[in-house]
Order: structure tokens, then C-alpha cells, then sequence
């Protein structure tokens, strides 16, 4: 039995389909699932993104889940947020979808929901385990169903009940050929906006750009349309709809911890001492801006599976991370849905008569670096470099917090280093309240990296 155990990672399982996602690992991975929740979990929620491989993957899943005793559920080509929304609608207590969320388009994947929670870490590893061990049961069950249920205007009928528009502007929306594009596009409309589409047409190949909206250079496209267009507002979605990126009306790009400060405030302003989480990504200012209008600031690790559990442990009301992921826990379900984040920004800047980038540059501002990405020659090896940084880095006058790789403090700034857990990098973000100190914290870390491999090549990335 081939397996490819690089596919099963902290968040989710993905990798390149047929080549490391076969078919018959999809149809081991639902045996596998059957067996590890044979109980309370009858029923399972399908649905699928708009990759040239999702249909297959799709059928070969719920062919699988039937074999295995499971009742299906099929919600077809949807946005992720769909599916958790199908969930919660039907009042069922697991779903899967298959997506390769914003990876290139030979690589697709699964995003698995069981028994009431988001599997992740362990849980997923213990998938292959069992895989492994071949020690399936037999299972005793009745006859299995079969459903197909269409849930769209469903779920842009309870976002246009949810959020209240007062002026109605003109917006630019990119979904980058994911599978969010045409019902992103039909809720925002019906909200009242004029919306310019952009690569909204649903296309596995990703034609126009890649579909992933962190990367600034898939957002040039969409901060030409909202300039030349005199737009108020862009947003920007990832392969699957669980995230979006926003540009303000210059078309600046408006990063997930900025986002989390206005709807921190907006929330506040009606919800006094409420947790709100952000990722250890996130930027000083965020706890901050918590703090000030009377919030209890949470710091997570990174991932939308990490961070839903800490929304269940902690009751909090709002949760958010850099790559886009918002949780919103007020009037929603509580899980990642970029559609609607998309939703609740619109709601915001349409009771404010200033332009969006004079309401986004009310917040406190930093020097910041992206997202600096270091390669490592194998998956797995930026794991192993964490743990010796970890045990041999040294920052004086720093607080070392290690949730989630390693950030430490300064009182003029922050840098952090961590283990991707879905590419083969290292992931560092440098903050400070000027620019000639970003450059002696980021100085700082790559001096602690060469020490550990003089060789790893480091590439100068700063903003």
C-alpha cells in the first residue's frame, strides 16, 4: 500500500493530486474516518471548490463514506464557508470539503469537520496511523442515503439579514478564478453595492493569477480596478472563500491585523470585556486597540483549526489571523468565512462617510516586513531547524513567547520565526516602530538562523 505521508498536515490534508492525493488514499481516508467516528456522526456534509480534480475526489469520498456506513449529504461546488454554514443549518455534526484552498492547481485536499470540531494536529495524524495499522472492524449498519441539497440562497439570504448597509458604494471583488466568485458576487449585489467582477468566473486552471490573495502580487490587478474604477473598497478571495484580503480606495492593501482592528472596535463598541483572538502573526498594535475600547486580547498559534478551538475553549467573540481567516462569534457560527468578513467590511464603511483609507489609517500604524518565507531543502526539516532555534536563540531585552515557533518582544518591536506546516519554509515577520530598528530586529534573527545553517540562503524581502 503506497501512502504519502507528507499529505497529512497540521490543518487539513493536501497535496498534489494523483501524485500524492491518489484515489485510493481519498478512499482509505474515508474508510479511515468511518472507523475512528463510528458513533454520532451518521451524516456527513460533502461539498467541493471548482478545481479540475474536486469532482473526482468528491465522488470517489462520498462513494468511500457509503461503503463505510455513512449517510451523505452533497452540497456541490460551494465555497468552504458553505459547507460549515450547511452544517450549522441542518444541524448536523460533521462535513468535509474538498479543496486545495490556495495552492496551485495540480494540489487538492481535504478540510475535515468531525463530531462537532475541526480535526487538526494529532487527530489528522492519527488518520494515517490508523491507515497504517490495517486493523479495520467490520462495521454494522443499516442502508446508507444519499441527498443532494442546494443551500446558496439559504446562505446569502441569512448574510443579507445579518448585516445592516446604510449607504450603498461601489466595490471591486476578485475571487481569482476560486470558487467563491459567483455567489460573493450575487450577496454583495443584492446588499445594494455596485460590484466591477474580477476573475469571478469559476476556473480549476487559475488563468489570470494564482488564488491566493496574501501574495501582493495577485492583488495588482484587482488595486488598478479599484483605482481607475473610483471604487470604495476591493476585496480579494482565496481559492475556497474562507478568506479575503481587503484594498482600501487608493487601493492599498489593508492586512488581516488592521482588519481585526476595526472590527474589534466596531464589536466592542456594543460588547464590553469579550475575548477576541488573534494569531501570533498579528501585529502589537492589535492586542492594543483590544485593550482600548475594552477587550480581553487572546494570542494564538497560527491556523484556522488552532483558532477555532481556542474560539470553543474561550467563548471568544471575534478571532482572526494574518492569512485572511476571520471567525466572527457575534451573529454568525463562529467559523472562517471570507464572503462574509467581506460582508460585515462593506457594512462598517457604509455608515462612514470618509473614505475607507481614512478610516483604516485612524489605527495605530508600524514599519512592518511580509511575510519572509526560507526555504528548507525538505518538508519536514523547517520542524527540526525550529527546535534548535528555539534552544539556542538568544534576544536580550526580549519577552520569548513560543506558542507557535519563536516571537520575542522588544519594547519598540516584535520578530518572530516559525514552521510552516503546509510548505517546506521557514516563516519569519520582523514589526517596530521605526524602520531603522525593523532592520536591527530582522538583523538580529537572521544573525540567530546562520548560526544554526550558515548555508540557508535568506532572501532580503522588507516593505
Amino acid at each position: 500500500m503506497m501512502l504519502a505521508k507528507n499529505i497529512f498536515k497540521a490543518y487539513d490534508i493536501r497535496g498534489i493530486y494523483e501524485e500524492e492525493l491518489s484515489i485510493n488514499a481519498i478512499k482509505l481516508i474515508a474508510k479511515s474516518l468511518s472507523h475512528l467516528f463510528p458513533e454520532n456522526n451518521d451524516t456527513i456534509i460533502v461539498g467541493r471548490d471548482g478545481r479540475n480534480s474536486s469532482s473526482k475526489i468528491s465522488e470517489t469520498l462520498i462513494e468511500s463514506f457509503l461503503e463505510n456506513g455513512k449517510n451523505i449529504i452533497n452540497v456541490g461546488e460551494v465555497p468552504t464557508p458553505l459547507v460549515y454554514f450547511a452544517r450549522n443549518y441542518l444541524n448536523l455534526n460533521s462535513c468535509i470539503m474538498v479543496t486545495g484552498s490556495h495552492n496551485p492547481k495540480n494540489y487538492n485536499g481535504l478540510k475535515i469537520f468531525m463530531d462537532g470540531h475541526t480535526l487538526s494536529g494529532g487527530e489528522i495524524k492519527e488518520i494515517y496511523d490508523f491507515i497504517l495499522r490495517d486493523s479495520y472492524s467490520k462495521l454494522q449498519f443499516a442502508k446508507t442515503t444519499y441527498k443532494e441539497i442546494n443551500l446558496k440562497n439559504e446562505y446569502i439570504s441569512q448574510i443579507i439579514k445579518n448585516v445592516s448597509i446604510v449607504n450603498k458604494k461601489k466595490i471591486a471583488v476578485d475571487a481569482g478564478n476560486g470558487v467563491a466568485g459567483p455567489i460573493a458576487i450575487e450577496t454583495y449585489k443584492k446588499l445594494g453595492f455596485d460590484v466591477v467582477d474580477l476573475y469571478c468566473d469559476i476556473d480549476g486552471d487559475f488563468p489570470n493569477h494564482h488564488p491566493n490573495p496574501s501574495d501582493p502580487k495577485n492583488l495588482e490587478a484587482l488595486a488598478d480596478t479599484v483605482k481607475n474604477g473610483n471604487c470604495d473598497l476591493g476585496i480579494a478571495f482565496d481559492g475556497d472563500g474562507d478568506r479575503c484580503l481587503i484594498l482600501d480606495n487608493l487601493g492599498n492593501i489593508i492586512w488581516p491585523d488592521k482588519q481585526m482592528m476595526l472590527f474589534s472596535s466596531e464589536i466592542l463598541s456594543k460588547n464590553k470585556n469579550c475575548k477576541i483572538i488573534f494569531d501570533v502573526k498579528s501585529s502589537a498594535n492589535l492586542p492594543k486597540v483590544i485593550r482600548d475600547n475594552g477587550g480581553i486580547p487572546i494570542m494564538s498559534r497560527t491556523g484556522h483549526s488552532f483558532i477555532k478551538k481556542k474560539i470553543s475553549e474561550t467563548n471568544a467573540i471575534l478571532a482572526g489571523e494574518m492569512s485572511g481567516h476571520i471567525f466572527f462569534n457575534d451573529k454568525w457560527y463562529g467559523f472562517d468565512d471570507g464572503i462574509y468578513s467581506g460582508a460585515r467590511i462593506l457594512e462598517i464603511i457604509s455608515k462612514n462617510n470618509n473614505p475607507s483609507h481614512e478610516i483604516f489609517d485612524s489605527f495605530p500604524k508600524s514599519f512592518v516586513t511580509p511575510e519572509i518565507n526560507i526555504e528548507v531543502n525538505k518538508d519536514g526539516i523547517q520542524h527540526d531547524f525550529m527546535k534548535k532555534f528555539i534552544n539556542t536563540a538568544r534576544f536580550e531585552d526580549a519577552k520569548i513567547i513560543t506558542i507557535d515557533g519563536l516571537r520575542a518582544e522588544f519594547k519598540d518591536g516584535w520578530g518572530l520565526l516559525r514552521a510552516s506546516n503546509t510548505t517546506s519554509c521557514l516563516v519569519m515577520r520582523v514589526e517596530a516602530e521605526s524602520k531603522r530598528r525593523l532592520l536591527e530586529i530582522k538583523d538580529k534573527f537572521f544573525q540567530q538562523i546562520k548560526k544554526i545553517d550558515p548555508k540557508i540562503e535568506i532572501p532580503n524581502e522588507e516593505k
